[in-house]
């Protein structure tokens, strides 16, 4: 999946559009996030990923902020 479809993906509803976290681990390979995404704690990947996606609410999942 591009980043573009990600973010449209994830933007459709409230609920991700039903992303997984698989699929954010599929993605952190493939965009070069991290080589091993599902040994990092997840919701650093997810947050990485949303930002390298350019999602609007990337921020509200900021690891580093809670």
């Amino acid at each position: 999946m591009t980043k573009t479809e990600f973010k449209m993906r994830w933007e459709s509803d409230d609920n991700g559009g039903g992303i997984t976290f698989d699929d954010i681990a599929k993605a952190a390979k493939l965009w070069g996030v991290s080589s091993r995404p599902k040994t990092r704690p997840m919701d650093l990947v997810r947050y990485l990923v949303l930002k390298a996606a350019d999602t609007e609410d990337a921020e509200d999942f900021n690891v580093q902020e809670w």
